[in-house]
């Protein structure tokens, strides 16, 4: 059985069962940074152009890894650590 229901601005569906049993199917995520609903098939954010990723238990969208920023600093750091070797200690 479905029952449709409406949080604050959040749209979501409850799912109830004979046993009890309820689990929440968000139609809409929320942006972290925002906080604008967006679809759930959005990964970039309309507003703040920040990107998205699934919907977690509270209807937030978690934020995503950038695993680019996080080579660039450790190759930033192997560049300083090699250059302060290179002048210093050789």
């Amino acid at each position: 059985m479905l029952n449709h229901a409406h949080g604050f601005e959040g749209v979501y569906l409850e799912m109830t069962s004979e046993t009890k049993d309820k689990s929440l199917i968000y139609a809409t995520k929320r942006c972290p940074e925002c906080y604008t609903y967006v679809s759930l098939r959005v990964t970039q954010c309309p507003s703040c152009k920040s990107r998205l990723g699934e919907v977690d238990s509270h209807g937030m969208a978690k934020r995503t890894v950038n695993w680019t920023a996080y080579l660039s600093a450790f190759f930033a750091l192997l560049v300083l650590g090699i250059y302060t070797w290179w002048v210093f200690l050789r």
